[in-house]
């Protein structure tokens, strides 16, 4: 396989986005929204509420031109938790179980601390456990349950609040 490079998304990236999101959401995987696919302006505005704030990022894991890998994170409003923030991760069927959300997490907590982070959480979606695992295996820590936060296709469901502090 090649070489994966991931780097902060650009306002270039949006069709590329674009395309990834369509593939995603069209799978109707657990611990995510059902929304419907996105245009290249909600993908325009999506990374520019990302990469505007100090404390917020987007990271992509590219495979030449194509998103193989998505990490969005943003930090809190207030000057009180501007220092906190959470993350969604996703990465495309055919390349999961190769690394790339590891790298990703990885990648955002190299990040953090240049940018006033000191805690990372994950709320992963309690018909996710496959999310619990991996961030618990990269060190985060479960700190408590969103008692039945989500309703997804009529199932009710917690969300599982994940904590990572950031090593300065």
């Amino acid at each position: 396989m090649a070489a994966i490079d991931i780097r902060t998304a650009t306002l270039e990236d949006c069709e590329a986005l674009r395309c990834f999101a369509t593939e995603l959401f069209a799978e109707r995987l657990p611990g995510i929204f059902d929304r419907p696919a996105p245009t290249v302006a909600v993908e325009r505005a999506f990374v520019t509420s990302r990469l505007e704030p100090e404390n917020a990022t987007i990271l992509v894991a590219m495979l030449g031109s194509e998103v193989v890998g998505l990490m969005d994170f943003l930090g809190g409003t207030y000057d009180e938790d501007r220092h906190v923030g959470q993350f969604g991760l996703s990465v495309a069927r055919e390349h999961r179980d190769q690394g790339i959300g590891s790298a990703l997490v990885a990648a955002l907590m190299d990040w953090a601390p240049a940018h006033g982070i000191r805690r990372v959480e994950a709320h992963a979606w309690s018909n996710n456990p496959r999310a619990v695992r991996l961030y618990e295996r990269l060190g985060f820590v479960q700190e408590a349950a969103r008692r039945e936060a989500i309703v997804s296709g009529g199932e009710v469901l917690d969300v599982v609040v994940l904590v990572r502090m950031v090593d300065a």
